[in-house]
């Protein structure tokens, strides 16, 4: 048997014979609950750990606050914990004029590029951080190309108690829009998103700070799983086709959960067909699913990754691909991949027909479902939900106090220093180059 998400059990079992008033942490492949609460994966079988919530004691309350509105399908025990960063409830609108154009006249778009920093990864930072308060976890490290890290740097600057250490590929420094602060400490990786990671774990590691897992830390999951219950809250009829851009994909897994949740609610009437997109110069997904593969193989990765859309360039999602494959095929969907010429031409059609400027991986999504209708493949009468995950951020600020690491760091014992501190009469220098090992440098 291949690789099977055990969500559809968990959660149609959560109230069977159970009087729980509280999520239960369950390993949604092998089903068996991890020994620590803080666990990203489990220790028998390296599946990814989640929430599952006793449906029967959902309500959902209103208010501005979505932390609060849903709070009952949240990874948090007591209301009391959560952070609130001020994201979500984001536009949802029907998309008349750009569905005209392209022949999708049931397309509905959710803009999170509404968020405060411009992406719907604030949602994981909210989400995040309140998890961490209730567990008392004070400092982690993450690896990120840019969103991930604003959005957790601005919360960390935000709400006080919390340090973080945020690696990323010293290319990706530009997409780092947080000012310099004593709570962040920033180390730019000579190397990829994928050299980044391996990095910010070994740090972790030796530091003994929490590793903050990414797409297998389930609150990362729960928080961008609202801005599809905010959708489907919204939308009249339900989606019969959901598209969004995937690096990890860790978004539309937490779609895929909402969505089974929402069904057996009753506040979802069928499941969607989950849609993953891909931009074409960094496709290892749409390959690998396009061979049949069940698994990322060596000729599906992409090295040194170039493209557009810069927030899903990440060539080896070899540990998230069986999860992204399974829901979109199990769901009727697919995973494809889309030109630039599309990603652009979709992009230049969403601003002129609707007043909306986005970010190229929303574009990369909204590509994908014209594609899609272009092909025959979309019926004309389907409702399609794109999430739009984030616009540029153009003018803010990049942080200038950063440690320059190089790919192998680090490689003996380390201390948790903290930001670098600006050397007398330095002058900000234009680029990372020269530095090496476990220098420091103002940038």
């Amino acid at each position: 048997m291949g690789f099977t998400l055990r969500y559809e059990e968990l959660i149609g079992g959560s109230t069977a014979g159970a009087e729980r008033t509280q999520f239960a942490l369950v390993c949604v492949v092998c089903g068996r609950s991890p020994g620590r609460l803080l666990a990203n994966r489990c220790g028998d079988c390296g599946g990814a750990i989640d929430a599952i919530h006793p449906l029967e004691n959902v309500s959902l309350a209103g208010g501005e606050n979505p932390l609060q509105r849903y709070f009952d399908l949240l990874p948090v025990r007591e209301r009391g914990n959560l952070l609130w960063l001020g994201d979500g409830d984001t536009p949802c609108f029907r998309a008349e004029g750009f569905g005209r154009r392209t022949g999708i006249p049931g397309l509905v778009l959710k803009d999170e590029s509404a968020n405060p920093t411009r992406s719907t990864k604030d949602r994981i930072a909210s989400v995040g951080l309140s998890r961490f308060a209730e567990l008392g976890v004070k400092r982690f490290v993450m690896a990120s190309t840019g969103n991930s890290s604003t959005a957790y740097a601005r919360g960390v600057q935000s709400v006080t108690g919390f340090e973080m250490a945020l690696f990323c590929g010293v290319r990706f420094r530009h997409r780092l829009n947080y000012p310099d602060h004593s709570a962040v400490t920033t180390y730019l990786v000579e190397g990829d998103f994928v050299a980044a990671g391996q990095a910010a774990r070994r740090f972790a590691e030796r530091t003994g700070a929490l590793s903050e897992g990414g797409f297998f830390n389930l609150a990362r999951r729960e928080g961008l799983k609202l801005a599809y219950l905010e959708a489907f809250d919204w939308m009249a009829d339900p989606p019969d086709y959901v598209f969004q851009a995937v690096s990890s994909g860790m978004g539309l897994l937490g779609a895929y959960k909402g969505a089974l949740e929402y069904l057996r609610l009753g506040r979802l009437a069928r499941m969607p067909r989950f849609v993953a997109v891909q931009q074409a110069s960094c496709a290892p997904m749409a390959h690998a699913y396009r061979e049949g593969a069940e698994v990322i193989a060596p000729r599906h990765v992409v090295h040194d990754p170039r493209g557009l859309a810069e927030a899903i360039l990440r060539g080896n999602p070899g540990q998230t691909y069986p999860y992204i494959r399974y829901l979109c095929r199990t769901s009727g969907g697919r995973i494809l991949s889309v030109g630039d010429d599309e990603i652009r031409g979709a992009r230049a059609l969403l601003a002129d027909t609707e007043g909306v400027a986005v970010c190229h991986a929303s574009a990369t999504a909204l590509a994908g479902a014209v594609r899609m209708r272009r092909e025959g493949d979309l019926p004309e009468d389907a409702a399609v939900l794109v999430n739009l995950t984030g616009g540029d951020r153009t003018g803010w600020p990049v942080p200038t106090r950063c440690h320059v690491v190089d790919a192998e760091f680090p490689t003996g014992s380390v201390e948790w220093s903290g930001p670098p501190a600006p050397p007398a009469g330095a002058a900000p220098a234009g680029g990372a180059g020269g530095q090496e090992g476990r220098d420091t440098c103002v940038l």
